[in-house]
């Protein structure tokens, strides 16, 4: 809902009529979510610690955004990510708009002002209303778009000029335009002519963690319009959010970005499906370049983020760190967008050794009651090594090392030690080799973590074990169901079943994983992915994502 503050002369040390033309524009430069003295001091400069916010307002209000042409046919990806809320002049979603004012000024009648962003990159990716109908404020017939040549008379200006500020995109590159804009309110009267300005940036676009609250859990269900039958929901789609301050706490949008795979079909539900009344999409740049085609590294499996902290040396990350795995020299082609947002710089890990090469295959955090407020899970071979030989040192090496007890389908992804024995498996000179391999990556991996995060106690890992694909090949997988590849839901962890070694009527990795959760107050539920997921060297992460709260502030 649009906020209607009272704004007096009074409380800006006005007179009726100043000897000196005094022209005044204020936003919400101390983030109170309110218009007042109080925003007064340094509002012509936005730095970090203070200046108003606005935010980009890009969702499908009243979901006019079409999906396919007339002719039914849908539309290309362009044409799609095209359509939003901010695509033309109305003020479709004023609640999602900033708020700005002027004060009332008495002048002659011949008296002019105009209002206007700048600079000219500000201006063309932004849009100024001006609200005529202060009756209705949260409705679109009552804001007209103020372009640079429109003039506000002596009488609108006597009354003082109720503004809102949008962003019609997203800030993509910092060197072309960082989402300041410095908003003029430019007055002549006869022979006196005076400037005055207020800074506002675009909040940015910022990824979840997951001491995030979970509004929504999502999963696959088709893709009308391709045909798709991506079940990748972690891979193709990255919700997001920006938020601005309110006067009864933030105000946000949700922001769903698109993978930057331009063949990937179901990326397009970004658009088709999940666009509409607060929330918008995200498209990257990927027709050329690094974000053509399907390359694995582009997907956002391959994203995680680290719950808010202060590194080692001194960064604060108020919204949390976001980590990406780079494959080797390549590296993900969405980064100049992340880091153009300025407040989540990716930290970037090394992914690729195996097959998929995410960093959601070997790497999560969880809630914790530290000083912190999270820990920090791995996957760890050597533990899984060890849960190997306590089931041979309790004779029980005769045993599948794959508990998986269904029926494996002809034509379906191959499953390698689907039918050998613990002691066949432990015996086997590749796997020990490659899982040294993996554990190297791993560590270094680590290391690179607890080089920024300030971290003390010892890390606990979860059992992982992992295959070559192809024989003497170095890209690797899970052996079993990943259960880092879980989906953290508050205290509650939702993970593949393991499926590993039965002894005496108990899988020896499954009570393995509860005790690693358990450490972090965390209960568990099993999803049999076996033959779904983990077939195609993915698990319950990797065919899921989840929605969670927006109305946090970064700004603090």
């Amino acid at each position: 809902m649009f906020q209607m503050n009272t704004y007096h002369a009074l409380c800006l040390g006005l007179a009726a009529q100043a000897a000196g033309l005094a022209p005044e524009i204020i936003a919400d430069t101390n983030r109170d979510g309110n218009l007042d003295q109080a925003d007064h001091a340094n509002k012509g400069v936005w730095s970090a610690e203070r200046g108003a916010i606005f935010l980009p307002n890009i969702g499908d209000k009243h979901k006019r955004c079409a999906a396919r042409d007339g002719a039914g046919n849908p539309l290309s990806n362009d044409e799609l990510a095209s359509c939003s809320d901010a695509s033309g002049h109305l003020l479709l979603a004023p609640e999602l708009a900033a708020p700005l004012r002027t004060a009332p000024l008495q002048l002659s009648e011949g008296a002019v002002a105009r209002v206007y962003g700048t600079p000219r990159a500000a201006y063309e990716r932004t849009r100024l209303f001006y609200l005529e109908d202060g009756s209705r404020p949260n409705a679109t017939e009552s804001w007209r778009l103020v372009d640079q040549e429109l003039a506000f008379n002596s009488s609108q200006l006597a009354a003082g000029l109720t503004l809102a500020l949008d962003g019609r995109e997203l800030v993509e590159d910092a060197s072309v335009w960082d989402g300041t804009v410095v908003v003029k309110f430019d007055v002549t009267d006869g022979t006196q002519h005076a400037v005055d300005s207020v800074a506002l940036k675009m909040a940015p676009v910022l990824t979840h963690h997951h001491l995030q609250r979970v509004e929504t859990l999502l999963s696959t269900a088709g893709n009308e319009s391709s045909l798709s039958d991506d079940i990748w929901a972690q891979d193709f789609v990255e919700p997001a959010y920006a938020s601005m301050p309110g006067p009864q706490g933030p105000i946000s949008i949700r922001i769903i970005l698109r993978s930057a795979q331009s063949t990937r079909t179901a990326g397009r539900q970004v658009f088709e499906q999940l666009r509409g009344p607060g929330i918008g999409g995200y498209q990257p740049q990927s027709g050329i370049g690094q974000g053509f085609g399907h390359r694995e590294i582009n997907s956002y499996g391959n994203l995680e983020t680290i719950p808010p902290y202060t590194s080692k040396d001194g960064t604060r990350y108020p919204a949390g760190r976001i980590i990406m795995g780079k494959h080797f020299e390549r590296m993900p082609a969405i980064l100049p967008f992340l880091h153009a947002q300025g407040v989540q710089s990716p930290l970037i890990l090394e992914t690729g050794w195996m097959v998929i090469g995410h960093v959601d295959e070997f790497v999560q955090f969880l809630p914790f009651n530290n000083s912190l407020g999270f820990t920090i899970a791995i996957a760890d071979t050597h533990s899984a090594l060890d849960l190997l030989r306590g089931v041979q040192k309790a004779g029980s090496g005769k045993v599948n090392a794959i508990s998986f007890n269904g029926t494996m389908e002809d034509g379906g992804f191959p499953v390698v030690g689907v039918n050998m024995t613990v002691d066949e498996l432990m015996a086997n000179e590749t796997f020990s080799r490659v899982n040294a391999y993996s554990q190297k990556y791993i560590d270094s991996n680590l290391e690179i973590l607890l080089r920024d995060i300030p971290w003390i106690a010892p890390i606990d890992g979860l059992p992982s074990h992992t295959e070559t694909t192809l024989e003497n090949e170095y890209l690797t997988a899970s052996f079993w169901p990943a259960s880092i590849n879980g989906v953290v839901v508050g205290d509650h962890y939702i993970t593949p079943r393991p499926w590993g070694p039965v002894v005496a009527g108990e899988d020896v990795f499954a009570k393995a994983v509860e005790a690693a959760y358990g450490k972090a107050g965390m209960t568990v539920s099993y999803v049999d992915d076996f033959l779904s997921h983990h077939a195609g060297f993915g698990d319950v992460h990797c065919g899921s994502n989840t929605f969670r709260q927006t109305d946090l502030a970064w700004w603090k």
